[in-house]
């Protein structure tokens, strides 16, 4: 048995890289990027206009002059005019180009036209530069505007469609398979018999891996026959990159997992860990070091073990940077009757002093995931202590990140 630190570090060892392809920027959303998106020019391109008005020359106004006659418009997205005379303007819109000869732009609400003029408004002071957003002040050609290894969310496809990124470099998609076993299991969309439960863990398993953007999932159920474990489990080996099992890993009569997983040849890398719940959690590789995550069965211990191992194993493999890890307070006293780790869901509450606390979510069991649904993740109690205070600081897990 080993602990879940060890146990997180063997999952993490020696991980081997989705290769990256080429997708259509429309396509891109929540990839993992796996180039540096550089500045193709300046940004801004060009002197742009930041408030509708007119433009003008500064020296003009420095000398007394408050009226000036429009010489044209400078709609956003025409080429630039030139300023014929310093006695006169340019009407320009927001994100136009600032006519050349002009470097001061009149907001529109401290002006009005009188004929083919504008009049400044009395006490309306001017400055140079006003309202101009300078080519270049944000970045200059060449800057690196987003690192490999983030997440392609909004802010990063707006970077990446701004520089002509038709289609960009991410991790390939992993293709894989969720995996519940057990006899008792019927779909959602039949009437289950006294003895027997509808399937919910594949589907929350999928559900959890869309919202963090893995989308080529497959979900199946196999009955717990060692013959028809062995013919089912061979064909999913073959085609997936990834193989999340639910069931089938305790000590019970019917539990053959992880034997038919060593008689294909998957090499078991630990069975057990210190950790409530999930204890029976296995992981093992296959021969090309494929990984292959078999969970307790137990709805809970299902879920919190697919966030606290797999998407950790999804998100260093798809090359993304490790984000901060999050604490929260605990908002009550707990004590925990094991010695070992101890996984607690939790609601959280933020305030307005920015302190994230924890309230505990008791649940009557690791199949109580009714409960877990009024959760908004869970923290890890470290093993040993018993007692946790109000107020202690512990990891936060969240359902999503």
């Amino acid at each position: 048995m080993v602990s879940v630190q060890q146990a997180e570090a063997l999952i993490l060892k020696g991980v081997k890289l989705f290769p990256p392809v080429r997708v259509p920027i429309s396509k891109a959303f929540g990839r993992v990027l796996r180039e540096d998106l550089i500045a193709d020019r300046d940004l801004p391109p060009f002197n742009r206009v930041a408030m509708d008005g007119i433009a003008i020359h500064f020296s003009s106004w420095q000398k007394g002059r408050r009226e000036f006659t429009v010489e044209g418009v400078q709609k956003a997205g025409t080429p630039v005019l030139t300023l014929k005379d310093r006695k006169s303007c340019i009407e320009v819109m927001t994100g136009a180009v600032l006519p050349l000869g002009c470097d001061c732009v009149i907001p529109v609400e401290s002006m009005k036209r009188v004929g083919t003029a504008a009049r400044l408004r009395e006490n309306f002071k001017a400055v140079k530069g006003l309202n101009v957003h300078p080519q270049g002040a944000d970045h200059r050609q060449k800057d690196r505007l987003a690192r490999a290894g983030c997440r392609l969310l909004s802010p990063q496809i707006a970077v990446a469609a701004s520089i002509g990124k038709k289609d960009v470099l991410v991790s390939r998609m992993p293709a894989v398979a969720v995996v519940a076993t057990c006899d008792e299991l019927v779909e959602v969309d039949k009437i289950p018999a006294p003895y027997q439960i509808r399937q919910s863990n594949v589907y929350a398993l999928q559900a959890a891996l869309y919202l963090q953007g893995y989308t080529e999932v497959d979900r199946f159920h196999v009955l717990d026959n060692k013959n028809e474990l062995r013919r089912r489990l061979r064909g999913i080996l073959q085609k997936f990159d990834v193989i999340i099992l639910s069931g089938g890993v305790s000590m019970g009569k019917f539990d053959f997992v992880p034997q038919v997983l060593s008689e294909l040849g998957v090499k078991a890398v630990f069975h057990k860990v210190r950790q409530r719940p999930g204890k029976p959690f296995w992981f093992g590789k296959t021969k090309d070091g494929r990984p292959v995550f078999a969970l307790p069965g137990n709805p809970v211990s299902t879920h919190i073990s697919m966030y606290r191992y797999v998407f950790p194993f999804l998100s260093r493999a798809a090359g993304l940077k490790t984000a901060a890890e999050k604490y929260a307070v605990l908002g009550e006293d707990v004590d925990i009757s094991t010695a070992l780790t101890y996984f607690l869901p939790v609601r959280l509450i933020s305030s307005r002093d920015g302190r994230m606390t924890a309230l505990p979510v008791f649940l009557s069991g690791s199949g109580d995931y009714a409960s877990l649904a009024r959760s908004d993740g869970f923290i890890e109690l470290p093993q040993g202590a018993g007692r946790f205070p109000k107020a202690g600081v512990h990891r936060f897990y969240p359902w999503f990140f």
